[in-house]
């Protein structure tokens, strides 16, 4: 990053500002999704996703879940154990025990910020199959796993099937990320409090590194509206759309202070104390049934109205071609910018999305970052200064996801805490690239004078034995033809040929799919001509599949199977053949589970030149899986 001197004017302008202003962070630092594109993947949306994601949550946190590594017969070793967790101050860190757990609640309300606890794309209903939920900087799932995650040969590892298909591996994936960021410290992150991974408190800066260890998600960044914290000034939290929490604010039927207001911890830490509430129908997403994107009983915005874009950190609002994260991005609107809004709100890929316009561009873009010109924000409540002991809010446990916890945030009147949150020590550890773990920045989380010690997670203990039900025991057989000789026609489409993949074990069997050249398409039948897929899933038939999901207002009823069975179509992409006559294969092969690999062989005719062999195209790929 630049210089100190280079900041000066930032600094000046924090300095300024006092305590009283927070910041928000990027919304993700933007990670490429490699050379050769997005994987896409299918995965099995849980039912009863409340019960499931908390059971494997809590397994995962504690290294329950998948305590086994294991090896496809290629060779390929996939391995998501849990690493453990260091613990200790800076002056007495103890290396890494897998006997300490993440806390659960923190990693449950990371997932929630991160996916809205969905592992697949929002069209899939609860107990259904369909595309997994993946984010334009290719985060996959419901932990919306980056790291690890990118593309550059076309070809997925197994280890990155296995997480882009099946949500146990993910959320284990997603802990071992969460785990890294905290033993980070103190090498490249300081400590929170003694660094007792058993204290909520102590988990500030490996929830704000899982974001992304930026200045923009630095609480006193003065991008954050400082009124963000509605009656407790001094502790924004992020309201979680709760009417009941303090930062949850109103002006005329408009809540004031959305998602991107606030800094990543301050949205997982809202998130804790004021979870969210179960969905009344298990069919429905927590989105789709206003949960999360309810803010009042008329909409945000109507037809005409005039947005500000604001809380973006100073990445600006992306104005996308389609409601979606993967629509062509048509420009890029700087903060307090105004736009008209043309139409919505659309709900996609976990967030609700307005039409826009400005005189330059129309598109669509994501509510979090819009706010109602017309928003009078409230009188800012005087800061306090020392002010009396913190007391905690109760909040009604009923119907929510998990336990609401209780935690203090950092205290910014006390004169250490302060000083560890200056926001020259982070620019200037920021310029070293965080080489030291920035000790200037450990602040304590026990603060005798306020009443403040830190809280344990009050998650009981997992269960080890529930991870097998949570695993299943998967077995694939295919039914099939191994060898097919297809063709491309004059109108541009081609030949195909099926395979069924059906699990005749129990649980989600998760598989890979492969091919030997870019000319060759895998998809499901239903699947769109430009779709090309990498992993998929097969359902045992003890299991009950959604096929159709509950809507009474549209007068739908739930509709399920027995299992499910992947009917695949294989065919060509004209568009990447050269004429002739070409060879090549698929693999269908199983990431867990039994049954082999079924090898598909294939014969490819394409326009009128003479043979060409698959090798003289891509002499360094072998036929071999």
């Amino acid at each position: 990053m630049g210089s100190a001197l280079a900041r000066a004017g930032l600094l000046a302008l924090i300095v300024a500002a006092g305590f009283g202003i927070s910041l928000a962070g990027p919304r993700r630092e933007a990670q490429a999704c490699g050379a050769a594109g997005p994987y896409d993947f299918d995965t099995y949306e849980p039912e009863d996703y409340a019960g499931v994601y908390n059971k494997a949550i809590n397994l995962v946190s504690e290294g329950k879940a998948v305590t086994f590594q294991f090896a496809l017969p290629g060779g390929e070793v996939v391995d998501v154990r849990y690493q453990g967790l260091k613990s200790g101050p800076l002056v007495a860190r103890v290396p890494e025990n897998p006997g300490l757990r993440i806390a659960p609640s923190v990693y449950k309300s990371i997932a929630w910020i991160e996916s809205n606890w969905s592992n697949s794309a929002g069209a899939v209903p609860y107990g259904g199959v369909g595309p997994v939920l993946r984010s334009f900087d290719c985060g996959y799932g419901i932990g919306q796993v980056t790291s690890g995650m990118s593309n550059a040969t076309g070809t997925p590892s197994a280890r990155q099937a296995i997480i882009g298909t099946d949500y146990l591996f993910n959320l284990a994936e997603g802990a071992r990320i969460l785990a890294d960021k905290w033993n980070s410290a103190p090498k490249y992150r300081p400590i929170a409090g003694n660094g007792d991974p058993a204290s909520i408190e102590d988990w500030y800066y490996a929830i704000w590194s899982y974001n992304g260890f930026a200045f923009s998600n630095h609480p006193l960044n003065p991008s954050r509206n400082p009124l963000r914290g509605g009656s407790d000034p001094a502790h924004p939290i992020y309201h979680c759309y709760d009417p009941s929490a303090p930062s949850y604010q109103t002006s005329n039927g408009v809540v004031l202070f959305n998602y991107g207001d606030y800094t990543y911890p301050e949205r997982v830490y809202g998130c804790m104390r004021y979870p969210p509430k179960k969905s009344t129908n298990a069919q429905t997403s927590p989105l789709e049934s206003g949960e999360v994107t309810a803010q009042a009983t008329e909409p945000k915005f109507k037809p005409g109205d005039i947005a500000v874009v604001s809380g973006t950190g100073g990445d600006g609002l992306n104005v996308r071609a389609l409601p979606a994260l993967t629509g062509a991005i048509v420009g890029n609107l700087g903060e307090s910018a105004q736009l008209t809004i043309t139409g919505g709100p659309t709900v996609a890929d976990g967030h609700t999305w307005w039409s826009v316009h400005t005189p330059t561009l129309d598109g669509w873009a994501v509510d979090d970052y819009l706010r109602p010109k017309s928003t009078t924000p409230p009188p800012a409540p005087p800061p306090p200064a020392g002010g009396p002991p913190q007391t905690i809010p109760e909040v009604d446990p009923t119907g929510r996801l998990w336990p609401p916890q209780k935690f203090f945030m950092p205290e910014m009147t006390s004169a250490a805490v302060a000083a560890a949150f200056g926001p020259a020590y982070f620019l200037a550890c920021e310029d070293e690239g965080f080489s030291g773990g920035c000790p200037l920045m450990d602040f304590p989380t026990t603060v005798p004078e306020k009443n403040i010690v830190p809280h344990v997670d009050t998650t009981p203990s997992s269960d080890a034995v529930q991870a097998a039900a949570l695993l299943g025991d998967p077995k694939f057989s295919y039914n099939g033809s191994t060898e097919l000789t297809l063709a491309t026609r004059p109108d541009g489409t081609a030949s195909s040929g099926t395979v069924v993949v059906t699990n005749v074990g129990k649980g989600v069997g998760p598989f890979r799919i492969r091919t030997s050249a870019p000319w060759i398409a895998v998809r499901h039948p239903s699947d769109d001509a430009t779709r090309t897929l990498d992993g998929s899933v097969a359902v045992g038939h003890e299991m009950d599949v959604v096929v159709a999901k509950e809507n009474p207002a549209q007068g739908k009823l739930r509709v399920a199977q027995k299992g499910y069975d992947s009917t695949l179509v294989i065919t060509l992409l004209p568009a990447e053949m050269p004429p002739g006559t070409l060879h090549g294969a698929v693999w269908i092969e199983p990431l867990l589970g039994g049954g082999g690999v079924f090898q598909v062989n294939i014969t490819a005719t394409h326009g009128t030149a003479g043979p060409v062999s698959y090798k003289s195209v891509a002499p360094a790929l072998s036929a071999d899986p």
